[in-house]
This record gives structure tokens, C-alpha cells and sequence, in this order.
């Protein structure tokens, strides 16, 4: 074991999860960037591929969500 001393130590660690912290919450970032354009992209898609008058329909019926 090292002979470093308790307080150092633990530090050490209170550093290592600071960092870990930060990395996990920067690639949450990218999740949601991905995601959020998956969803635009999604969007721009709905209004290609609906017919016309698809939204006046939906906004009369509703839809299944």
C-alpha cells in the first residue's frame, strides 16, 4: 500500500469523481444535442410524408400519443 497520507488521499479521490462528474455530464450534453435533432429531423419527415390536410386531421381526431 502507499504510503500516502489519508487526507491526500481522499482528496485524490474527491478530484478523480469531480472529474468523472464532468465527463458524464458532458456527454449527456451530446445525448441530448443528438436527440433533439433526431426530433427535428423526425418533425421535418411527419410534414414530408403526411398528406395534405394530415394535420387538420390530427388536430381533429388527436392522435394515439
Amino acid at each position: 500500500m502507499c504510503n500516502i497520507p489519508d487526507r491526500t488521499r481522499l482528496a485524490l479521490v474527491a478530484v478523480h469523481e469531480k472529474q468523472e462528474r464532468r465527463a458524464k455530464e458532458g456527454q449527456l450534453w451530446i445525448v441530448e444535442q443528438a436527440w433533439k435533432e433526431a426530433e427535428e429531423i423526425a418533425a421535418i419527415l411527419d410534414d414530408l410524408l403526411l398528406p395534405a390536410g394530415g394535420d387538420a386531421f390530427f388536430d381533429l381526431h388527436g392522435s394515439d400519443e
